[in-house]
């Protein structure tokens, strides 16, 4: 347990800002310049009390706004605080040198990685991937992308992730997808991806 990080919230305690005349104020929304995180206060501490909810907020303040500016401002922030949020690389099992690479996510792990298996048992080139963060992605996962002819993406589903790996790589990542509720068979699987390397 020693090894964990510490998540627990550290509450705001007073006042955070100093106005023009001196008066010390809590801003719910003065964030940390690194993490862009707001302070949080628990609800009815004196001094502390501000609104919440889900109309847009006042940078700083907390202030409900209806300014264009402010809600660009506000969205473009969160999107920052998204993005620096970092995430390991992607790993790529690729021994072989494969031009084909089949990436894949969440509960589709095993039997991607029992299809690769008969793959390359058969003498079949192909490179696998896993995704454990789709937002935000991995900061490597464009440049491994790039490194393949063909990117496979089964999903269980209709297509979500490999609809994020186009927009935002550009990459012709072909859907491979199974919606009927049931995992996918490593057999039925194999026979897909061989398909695509023969492509």
């Amino acid at each position: 347990m020693e090894e964990l990080p510490d998540l627990r919230v550290r509450f705001a305690q007073g006042p955070n800002h100093a106005l023009d005349d001196g008066t010390e104020v809590f801003w719910p929304y003065k964030r940390d310049p690194e993490t862009l995180a707001r302070p949080w206060a628990i609800p009815g501490t004196p001094g502390l009390e501000h609104r919440i909810g889900g109309i847009e907020k006042q940078d700083g303040t907390g202030n409900i706004s209806y300014d264009p500016a402010n809600h660009d401002f506000m969205v473009r922030t969160r999107q920052a605080k998204i993005d620096g949020i970092d995430v390991p690389d992607i790993e790529v099992d690729d021994p072989d040198g494969a031009k084909t690479l089949v990436l894949g996510w969440g509960s589709t792990y095993g039997p991607i990685t029992a299809a690769v298996r008969r793959i390359r048992k058969e003498g079949g080139r192909i490179a696998q991937a896993h995704l454990r963060h789709l937002n935000p992605f991995p900061h490597n996962l464009g440049d491994v992308l790039a490194r393949y002819e063909r990117v496979v993406v089964p999903e269980m589903n209709l297509g979500q992730l490999a609809t994020l790996i186009r927009a935002k790589y550009l990459v012709d990542a072909h859907s491979y997808n199974q919606v009927n509720g049931m995992p996918f068979k490593a057999e039925q699987l194999a026979t897909a991806l061989k398909e695509a390397i023969d492509d």
